[in-house]
């Protein structure tokens, strides 16, 4: 017995819901019947021999955490069966298993015709287009993968962290991508050398690093090597280049491979655009004539005309972001890819603090002559959203924090909090366990606990560790968010009614992809004095830069410059069959046009966006809006 794929989805949609969801909702987000549900929550169940999903008549369905906390949740031996799926299988099978592969064997395997495979031929083609040199040759009756190394690695790191989603943090998940050696043994290689060398960095990265050895030495044993130029003497110097040769010497004894110098050379860059502090002692020059602190003036400058938010006092902003952007320029010099975890949620959650990132960004590549990539864009963004967040609140939460008694730890966690957050929170009391009618007499907005904690008081409650590191932060600054949310209720309302017009209201929409939509959408509000003619190459141009579509089918396209709308408004297009919009397919779509005067306005609307989507009852009987008015009813609810 094995979980197909829409099995595993379910699985991860009900734990990330955390909540009941009623069985026709959930069959609407899958796009499947409510009797198709019913079937594979039973097999679920009786996959795992435990109830991993409680059933309820009145309530729908609901994760049992216990169950899930408990049971080794991982999927075996699942035969793909879409044909994504049998892309991505046909892909690993190319760069892992054989040098070219039988069809007439695929067709036995994969349980399908002749014909999808040729399909499927014709879309992985179409997929490796952009991977400079890759190409999928054909002979007689087999198919073959030929191209450079480097190219084939990032073509398989780009697939592993599809298939691992939003679980970078679960080594054993990563683990069971690789068959051929035990990548918790590589791990703990690795630590030993780092403790060798006392050496540390970043925590939320170092599974990211593990990543990349385990794709390297997967190719390693099949005698596949990278080839680069970058090796110098001032690296073979440096502390990274020497932690990398013992790595690989020490691995060596454990795996039969080589040690080969262009691999060591290429984990001694990617460590160092990983480690926990930059080069403090060498202030890296711009490359151009143009120091940081001018360029952050001008991005400063350049927040304030578009979004209306003055960043130029900020001085722990802009401390933040030199020694970032420094760290930024000495990947870019040494081509050492970064990754960003919360890059989705980022953009996801946070739309328009991703939008004043994407700007700086922009600005910063004319000034610094790079390129940005889109995990480095959400990287500066967190910096920019903490930043808004300080300038935007005048009202302090109350917090109270429970954690152990130990002096010096507990003063460094609060020092923390208060040092990024002091401005939108103040600590009223800490605590070193939880007493209810204590913490009932301080009415609190918010606890902060270092330890897992449940009650029964209506308190938002949310844990963090005693160091407060990146993933900490981002759950405080999303739980304050949050908390903004419930204050802006009725500025909402006078929002949508204001934005969101019946003539630029579209239901049942049919259109081919989203250039289209987007024409189809821009040209209405032009047709009504309400933009530019330019401003649909400006939506156009902006999703070039990244496409504003996310996770749950939904996407937010706008443009790139203000002065081209006479006057602002919401477009709103709901699509009876769902679109490809850059990695998603997409059924609800909000085109913003909003000048300038309006900007201030726009949080309370992401804010409500945020929300929306992330609740499937809600966001389903959006998608189910047959009218104008039936639309507006469901979000003035």
């Amino acid at each position: 017995m094995v979980l197909n794929k829409r099995q595993e989805k379910i699985i991860m949609y009900m734990h990330d819901n955390n909540g009941w969801i009623i069985g026709k909702e959930l069959a609407r987000v899958l796009g499947v019947s409510d009797r198709t549900i019913r079937s594979d929550v039973s097999h679920i169940n009786e996959f795992y021999k435990d109830v991993l999903i409680e059933s309820n008549i009145r309530l729908g369905y609901r994760m049992n955490e216990d169950n899930f906390q408990s049971l080794d949740i991982e999927t075996y031996g699942i035969i793909p069966q879409t044909p994504e799926e049998r892309c991505i299988y046909i892909i690993k099978e190319l760069l892992f298993e054989r040098n070219e592969i039988n069809l007439t064997l695929l067709q036995d395997k994969v349980f399908v015709s002749g014909y999808s495979i040729d399909n499927d031929i014709k879309k992985i083609k179409k997929t490796i287009e952009s991977y400079d040199g890759l190409q999928l040759i054909r002979s007689k009756n087999h198919i073959s993968l030929e191209g450079t190394e480097e190219q084939k690695r990032k073509l398989y790191k780009e697939l592993l962290e599809s298939e691992i989603k939003g679980n970078f943090l679960n080594l054993n998940k990563i683990a069971s991508f690789y068959k051929n050696f035990n990548l918790i043994k590589v791990k703990d290689i690795l630590q030993d050398t780092f403790e060798e060398y006392h050496y540390h960095i970043r925590e939320l990265t170092f599974t990211m690093i593990i990543m990349h050895i385990g794709i390297a030495i997967e190719r390693i044993i099949r005698h596949n090597y990278i080839k680069t130029d970058r090796n110098n003497d001032e690296l073979k110097l440096s502390l990274e280049y020497k932690i990398s040769k013992t790595f690989f010497e020490k691995l060596a004894k454990e795996i039969r491979i080589d040690i080969v110098e262009d691999e060591v050379v290429l984990l001694a860059l990617l460590l160092l655009g990983r480690r926990s502090t930059v080069y403090t002692d060498k202030v890296l020059r711009c490359q151009s004539d143009c120091s940081i602190s001018s360029v952050l003036t001008e991005i400063f400058i350049d927040i304030k005309k578009t979004f209306d938010v003055d960043f130029s006092c900020d001085c722990e902003l802009r401390n933040g972001l030199e020694t970032h952007i420094r760290a930024l320029i000495e990947r870019y010099r040494n081509n050492v890819d970064i990754d960003n975890l919360y890059l989705q949620e980022i953009k996801h959650n946070y739309p328009l603090v991703f939008e004043m990132g994407v700007r700086a960004c922009e600005e910063l590549e004319k000034k610094l002559h790079i390129t940005i990539s889109e995990n480095e864009i959400a990287f500066i963004a967190l910096h920019l959203g903490v930043a808004y967040a300080r300038a935007n609140s005048k009202y302090k939460y109350k917090v109270v924090i429970i954690h152990p008694r130990d002096e010096a730890m507990s003063n460094l966690c609060i020092e923390k909090i208060l040092n990024r957050f002091g401005e939108r929170l103040e600590i009223i009391e800490h605590m070193s366990f939880f007493e209810k009618k204590a913490i009932d007499d301080l009415k609190p907005d918010l606890i902060l606990t270092t330890l897992p904690l449940k009650h029964n008081l209506r308190i938002v409650t949310e844990q963090i560790s005693l160091f407060v590191n990146y993933e900490d932060e981002n759950k405080i600054f999303k739980v304050l968010n949050g908390l903004d949310k419930v204050r802006c209720k009725d500025d909402f309302k006078l929002l949508v009614l204001k934005l969101i017009k019946k003539e630029f209201f579209y239901v049942h929409v049919d259109v081919d992809n989203h250039v289209d939509l987007i024409t189809k959408m821009c040209n209405a509000l032009y047709e009504k004095g309400y933009v530019e003619e330019a401003f649909k190459s400006s939506v156009l141009q902006r999703e070039k830069i990244s496409a504003t579509s996310f996770d749950y089918g939904f996407a937010t396209p706008h443009g790139l410059n203000e002065a081209l709308i006479n006057h602002s408004a919401l477009s709103i297009a709901i699509m009876d069959k769902p679109i490809k919009w850059g990695d998603y397919e997409v059924r609800f779509v909000i085109l913003f046009a909003i000048n300038k005067d309006d900007y201030k306005i726009l949080k309370i609307f992401f804010d409500w966006l945020s929300n929306m989507v992330s609740d499937p009852d809600q966001f389903s009987r959006l998608l189910e809006a047959d009218s104008y008015r039936e639309f507006m009813d469901e979000v003035l609810k």
